[in-house]
């Protein structure tokens, strides 16, 4: 009986010791999950203060040369016409600048509070970016910008909300004019791939590392390799894009080696009649 006891009072202390261990492995599963949950809410609150600094630096310093051009020109201090030109596009584009800037808030405002409508009709891909690119070249040329616009020979029929596709290509051309800081080119396309349409935007910049190509669509999310952490931009632009992307029922393609620029691909479902 002493034995049986015994052995009872072993096979107790052997599950006591399971359970104990069980525990703590659940304890350290449970530790770990609240740390990287507090180590992603921390990151995400960086990037959060670091989009306010960078939006608050992006709307001063265009409101400041809009400001300081427009007084001159007030004043009447500048007499020669070419130079007040040369003042009246700077001012337009610095207001071009801030519009694309606001727009991008408030449209990532809708995004975040559930609140983004689309009013999707029929019409031709090609059409859509021809359009664009034909109000847009200004803006590249006096960037500083070469461009060529490549449209698919048949109509490339979606169904889509008109706007929010310029706003995908706006957007796409934004960002690649933006990591072109010495090779100033873009290339845009269109076309047929399978049961899908495409535009492609490909730039001739500084290109981004492949271990950074899984993060460019979170939101407020910046490459942070060399000049470009320094270069303009809310962080919202190609988070905008994957949503609206999404809402098609399409997807964002990205091919993209450091030294020779990356090429995003937008894919639409073709309408079928």
């Amino acid at each position: 009986e002493g034995g049986t006891v015994e052995q009872a009072v072993n096979r107790r202390k052997e599950q006591n010791l399971i359970a104990l261990g069980l525990l703590m492995v659940v304890m350290i599963i449970g530790v770990g999950l609240v740390f990287r949950n507090v180590q992603r809410e921390m990151e995400l609150a960086q990037k959060k203060a670091d989009f306010v600094s960078n939006v608050s630096h992006e709307i001063r310093t265009p409101l400041a040369l809009i400001n300081m051009f427009a007084e001159t020109l007030l004043l009447g201090r500048v007499k020669d016409e070419s130079k007040k030109m040369e003042y009246y596009e700077i001012i337009t584009k610095e207001v071009n600048r801030l519009t694309n800037m606001l727009n991008r808030i408030l449209s990532f405002s809708k995004i975040e509070a559930h609140k983004r409508e689309y009013h999707k009709t029929a019409l031709d891909l090609s059409e859509l970016v021809e359009d664009v690119m034909s109000t847009y070249s200004y803006h590249l040329d006096s960037n500083g910008f070469e461009h060529s616009l490549k449209l698919s020979p048949k109509k490339l029929q979606v169904k889509a909300d008109k706007e929010a596709l310029v706003e995908v290509l706006v957007n796409l051309i934004d960002n690649g004019m933006k990591y072109s800081l010495e090779n100033k080119r873009l290339d845009v396309t269109t076309g047929k791939e399978a049961d899908f349409a495409f535009i492609s935007v490909k730039d001739h910049g500084m290109g981004i590392a492949k271990n950074q190509l899984d993060k460019l669509f979170e939101k407020f999310y910046r490459v942070p390799t060399g000049d470009v952490h320094d270069t303009k931009g809310s962080g919202l632009g190609l988070s905008i894009v994957k949503h609206i992307v999404d809402a098609h029922h399409g997807r964002v393609l990205v091919e993209s080696k450091p030294g020779e620029g990356s090429e995003f691909k937008v894919m639409i479902p073709i309408k079928n009649d």
